[in-house]
């Protein structure tokens, strides 16, 4: 097998997040924009109606999107969100195709739009790449992360949804959880995916594809064919980047992930060839701790939720 990874990144990426709403009136792409603060405000008066900010409108029953993802994800105590999003009368979809010296400024522009449309239909906003709800908060924070919602990619349900009996304390004792991001192929990446994870180590293994995504992502905006080696080391700084910290998170060597690719658009993550032992024993005993411990994390360091 090849010691390095093949891949292209595309010049041009199309994002979409879809307004299941009520009502569309006349006037609701100028109205609503008017709730948008900068830089998004000028930008967007600016690019209303072309291919980095389309806005369109359709009856949901003739709508060419299809939130039966978004509606899964959904907290099953949230029912009156899932009513809300199956009772739309309308799909409004906001769409930009950007080039890769508009990432992700361009995608985050159509993702603040769409919050505004929402806010002003008092409607939900779906983000279609990941499948996930967006929160109802009406402005973009002013710088980028990652960590923002942008990589679809979460925990399972507990313990598989409760029928994995196999204790804690057993470190390879079943292969319930399969993770895949999602969200990356905007931003000229390939998805990443790690399979076979004990659900004792589901966590770690999630922070480790978010640490892989982060050390990914300066390649998106470097459009062209990339080689690089399978081998790659995950640091402290890469982890922090992900959350919008500005100190690392861990100290200590790299972690280093071995990628395979599986398609043109997905790579796998797991443990270097030469460790000797299985992917759940490298998850227990080559990570620092903080991949195993942080669930999220705010842009105040303080923020740190175990």
């Amino acid at each position: 097998m090849s010691e390095s990874i093949s891949l292209t990144v595309p010049e041009q990426t199309t994002s979409c997040f879809v307004v299941a709403a009520d009502e569309a009136t006349g006037d609701l792409p100028l109205s609503a924009l008017r709730r948008l603060s900068e830089p998004f405000a000028t930008a967007a008066a600016e690019r209303l109606g072309g291919p980095s900010l389309a806005i369109t409108s359709y009856p949901a029953a003739h709508s060419p999107w299809s939130l039966d993802h978004a509606v899964s994800e959904v907290d099953g105590d949230d029912l009156d969100l899932e009513d809300r999003l199956f009772d739309a009368r309308r799909h409004i979809g906001v769409t930009a195709e950007v080039p890769s010296t508009d990432r992700p400024y361009g995608l985050r522009l159509a993702r603040a739009v769409a919050r505004c449309i929402a806010a002003h239909l008092d409607a939900v906003a779906v983000d279609i790449d990941t499948g996930q709800v967006l929160s109802e908060r009406t402005s973009e924070h002013a710088l980028f992360r990652l960590a923002d919602d942008w990589l679809g990619a979460r925990l399972p349900p507990h313990r598989n949804g409760g029928r994995c009996k196999v204790s804690d304390d057993d470190i390879d004792g079943c292969e319930c959880v399969e993770l895949t991001t999602s969200g990356l192929t905007r931003f000229g990446l390939p998805e990443l995916r790690m399979s076979r994870v004990s659900c004792a180590h589901d966590l770690a293994a999630l922070n480790v594809l978010r640490t892989t995504a982060q050390h990914l992502l300066p390649m998106g905006n470097r459009p062209g064919g990339h080689t690089f080696p399978r081998l790659l080391p995950l640091t402290g700084n890469d982890f922090a980047a992900y959350w919008g910290a500005g100190d690392p998170m861990w100290s200590d060597a790299p972690v280093e992930v071995r990628l395979t690719q599986l398609s043109p658009q997905l790579l796998d993550v797991g443990p270097p060839e030469d460790f000797p032992g299985t992917l759940n024993e490298w998850l227990w005993d080559e990570l620092p701790p903080v991949l195993y411990d942080l669930l999220s994390c705010g842009r105040n360091p303080a923020s740190i939720e175990t």
